[in-house]
């Protein structure tokens, strides 16, 4: 049967076990919990608008109710969870921008003996400055995503299993500036991938994927993109310490012409029992948020370190390159991050944190410097 991964299981994660293990709010019959979370959340932005000059700091109070609902708590071999949170977004300074943002997620899952079903749907409302590399300067704009997934795993034998999927994404940009600067997207994408196992706790793989996207116009015609990627790969334990997935071919864009090595690997190494690390690594075509296609590299660092029972802290790198196919524009973006959390009991969770980002771009007014710290408290019961 298909393994189990802990492609991510940082110490942070471990040291919150507990607050994660929250009593319900109430409960339905024998089979239904539902548990009361939220959140509050305080930020501090040094550029507010991710302007490349003129930059304007305010302060942002985020207040998140929410409920979940989780079915048949592992009663069967299926498992069912609904989620909805809605969040009050109140700036201090420009109070123009004030919003409020939904959020709906469901995800459930079927296991047997010889297959394995993953399924998940939702839809949700965001407020940003900067998309896909594109910004508008002194203006934050709201758009609305719509994720559906379903990815399932069948043994075909003790040492071959296959695994097939489709997944439907959809982003619309919703506030009236944003006619004419931003394009809307849609696209369907679909791996597949036969599995060998080497040894019981390692696979080896074989795929393909294919990503339709269809790039709604922002100044220029709409147009269809199609992307392959034929993949070599492996998941599971590589070493003793070191878990996760890698997968590494050729991808080629069929609106471009172009083709390229692609790749995408996702690493967790346990350096001790306290500190775990983990790495990505992701290249691959893309749209920018003004339709462009692009070519995407990406590398992300992390690690996590657990003090104690209650306190644990980490720390992110990251770095993108945009490269884009239809003109000179080129965008490397640092990101780079602390945070401390502390678990105060099983209900109340509290962390802060500074994160810097920076976008280094080719195209004038695209550049921008951004300081951010927050602190924020979550309650689940």
């Amino acid at each position: 049967m298909k393994k189990l991964l802990l492609l991510s299981a940082s110490a942070s994660l471990l040291s919150s076990a507990a607050w994660l293990q929250a009593s319900p709010l109430f409960s339905v019959g024998d089979n239904v919990d539902v548990f009361f979370d939220g959140s509050s959340n305080l930020r501090w932005s040094s550029n507010l608008f991710n302007d490349e000059s003129g930059e304007v700091d305010d302060l942002l109070l985020t207040l998140t109710p929410g409920f979940e609902v989780d079915f048949v708590r592992g009663e069967s071999n299926v498992d069912l969870s609904l989620l909805a949170r809605y969040d009050l977004l109140r700036y201090h300074d420009h109070n123009e921008v004030d919003t409020e943002l939904a959020h709906v997620k469901a995800k459930g899952s079927y296991e047997a003996a010889r297959l394995d079903l993953t399924a998940s749907a939702s839809f949700d409302e965001s407020q940003t400055a900067s998309s896909q590399g594109q910004n508008l300067p002194g203006q934050l704009f709201e758009s609305e995503a719509t994720r559906v997934g379903l990815e399932g795993e069948y043994q075909l034998s003790p040492k071959f299993s296959f695994g097939a999927g489709v997944n439907y994404y959809d982003t619309k940009y919703v506030s009236a500036n944003t006619v004419g600067a931003f394009a809307d997207r849609e696209e369907v994408s679909v791996p597949v991938d036969v599995y060998y196992e080497l040894t019981p706790k390692l696979d080896l793989s074989l795929g393909y994927s294919r990503v339709e996207a269809e790039v709604g116009a922002a100044g220029s015609a709409a147009y269809d993109q199609v992307t392959n990627f034929y993949s070599l790969g492996a998941r599971g334990e590589l070493l003793p310490k070191l878990s996760g997935f890698l997968k590494l071919g050729y991808r080629e864009n069929e609106f471009t012409n172009k083709g390229m090595f692609g790749a995408d690997l996702d690493f967790s190494y346990a350096v001790t029992q306290k500190l775990n690390s983990s790495l990505a690594l992701s290249r691959d075509f893309g749209v920018g948020g003004a339709g462009d296609s692009t070519e995407n590299s990406s590398i992300k660092l992390r690690a996590d370190y657990s003090i104690d029972e209650q306190y644990s802290v980490s720390a992110n790198l990251g770095y993108d390159l945009r490269d884009y196919q239809s003109s000179d524009r080129e965008d490397d973006q640092y990101s780079a991050g602390v945070r401390l959390d502390y678990v105060l009991d099983e209900n109340w969770r509290l962390s802060t944190g500074y994160t810097y980002s920076e976008n280094d771009s080719s195209l004038a007014l695209s550049s921008y410097v951004n300081h951010a710290l927050n602190l924020s408290a979550s309650l689940r019961y």
